[in-house]
């Protein structure tokens, strides 16, 4: 019976401290997991998402797109930065799903690549709390 309730004591405590995942932690699965489960995403809107990381010291969840057809061209970013940082940090003031993730103040950066050049980084960005707040 002692050996039982031990048994049943310790399974508990494991429990309940594995249902313990600060957030950090937490950031760094969902994005392995989401990045191995979905990406590459199937081309939407001229992009693919190639993958999802957590950064944990600068605690920023990096997005890397590849884009693709008529968004693919230099031309599109040229001079356009300021108005390409306001849509981003206004996405992400739009998103439910990023919720818990900009309540702690997590940065987001995204980088977007040429699906013709691989090494040609076409737009890189990283959007603080103060832009989405």
């Amino acid at each position: 019976m002692k050996k039982n309730v031990f048994c049943l004591s310790l399974l508990i405590c494991l429990t309940l401290t594995a249902c313990h995942e600060n957030i950090d932690d937490r950031a760094e699965r969902e994005a392995r997991e989401y990045t191995e489960k979905n990406c590459p995403t199937p081309e939407r809107d001229n992009s693919i998402l190639d993958s999802i990381n957590y950064d944990r010291a600068t605690r920023t969840l990096n997005h890397y797109y590849t884009l693709t057809g008529a968004a693919d061209d230099t031309a599109h970013f040229e001079g356009s930065h300021p108005e390409m940082h306001e849509a981003l940090a206004d996405a992400i003031k739009n998103q439910t799903s990023n919720k818990m993730y900009k309540d702690a103040g997590f940065n987001f950066a995204y980088e977007y690549r040429s699906l013709r050049n691989k090494h040609l980084v076409l737009y890189r960005d990283t959007v603080k709390p103060v832009d989405y707040k």
